[in-house]
């Protein structure tokens, strides 16, 4: 255990609303009822099953057994619930947990097409100079906000994504072409020459089958590009040092970047470039990879992460949430917050994907 405050007591370490807190209730309620089902996993990356305990709660104050595996380092939710019983959470739980709020298709849209610009600029120096010749896949790709970014820079588009409602929004409202499905209902005319997988990995319950999938449509020159939460990305600004804003139920692995490598590695991908947020390149290699243990130095990241925690109470975190609910009052105080939302607004319109 990484200390006292990550035995479970079900109390949240994040405020959460009315309706977050009512789908907290109704999560532990199931699982109380044995509707949703836990199962004990090995290893995916080494296949032991030698686990050290981390945690015994996620951020909500809901009962999740986080763990890391002493033969590799991955860190991963086991036992998890089962694949039936996640499906029933992330139709009937995530987004309001998640959000608190049930928010708008479009708004998560136009969220997703301003990271697409983001994921571009990681990508272009791999990428040829004309994009109208290369053709994008994204896997879990919601409304397709990443793949209109992509499509207004002249690439051919394709996602697919579980959320029948969010394939619709980005079919009739951008004209995209989209699928409900996984990648094993995938029926592509051609290899796509990148495969986008962004903050996917680390909801699967078997990532690994899914990237040996992804591998086989995959070009031979071709790239995949993945993004997930760094375990040593826990700095001030998105995590406050805080290892516990990482965890919730719907995240089943937690990498490193090596960590990360070491799964790629086993699935024939040799990497190309990343970074510790992680956001990362890899291509195919013929070579299966062998894995080297990462159990120490995420162990000690964490612990480091603790230590530090204990010494700065106050945090650019929790200064800069302070500014931000005091600016926000300021805002109403005046009157000034309905103009702010006006020209907001109007910068989001000059900057909506093409239709």
């Amino acid at each position: 255990m990484l200390g006292p405050r990550y035995k479970y007591d079900a109390k949240p370490i994040i405020k959460l609303n009315a309706l977050q807190i009512s789908m907290k209730k109704q999560i532990e309620s199931k699982i109380r009822q044995g509707r949703y089902k836990l199962e004990k996993v090995d290893c995916i990356v080494c296949g032991k099953d030698d686990f050290e305990q981390l945690s015994e709660k996620d951020r909500y104050g809901l009962a999740v057994s986080v763990v890391i595996c002493r033969e590799c380092g991955l860190i991963q939710t086991n036992p998890r619930l089962s694949q039936e019983s996640y499906n029933e959470l992330y139709n009937e739980e995530f987004r309001e947990l998640i959000f608190g709020e049930d928010r708008t298709t479009r708004d998560l849209f136009l969220d997703q097409y301003f990271h697409g610009q983001k994921i571009y600029k990681e990508l272009r120096t791999s990428l040829p100079k004309e994009l109208k010749d290369l053709f994008i896949l994204e896997i879990g790709c919601g409304a397709g906000g990443i793949l209109a970014c992509f499509r207004d820079l002249g690439c051919s588009v394709f996602g697919m994504d579980l959320g029948r409602e969010a394939i619709d929004f980005g079919r009739k409202k951008y004209n995209l072409n989209l699928q409900v499905g996984t990648l094993a209902d995938c029926k592509l005319d051609r290899n796509p020459d990148v495969i986008i997988m962004s903050h996917i990995l680390e909801h699967l319950l078997n990532p690994r089958q899914e990237l040996e999938q992804a591998r086989s449509i995959l070009d031979e020159k071709g790239f995949i590009y993945i993004e997930v939460p760094g375990i040593r990305n826990l700095g001030f600004v998105q995590y406050d040092l805080n290892f516990l804003h990482l965890l919730q139920i719907v995240h089943t692995y937690h990498f490193s970047l090596n960590s990360l490598k070491n799964l790629l590695g086993k699935t024939g991908f040799k990497f190309i470039k990343g970074n510790e947020i992680v956001r990362s390149i890899f291509r195919i290699t013929q070579d299966r990879l062998s894995y080297q243990n990462d159990y120490k130095q995420a162990l000690a990241c964490l612990r480091r992460t603790e230590w530090l925690r204990k010494y700065l109470p106050i945090t650019p975190f929790k200064i800069r949430y302070t500014l931000e609910n005091a600016g926000c009052w300021l805002l109403h105080k005046t009157g000034l917050y309905n103009l702010v939302r006006s020209i907001y607004r109007k910068m989001i319109k000059r900057t909506e994907p093409k239709k």
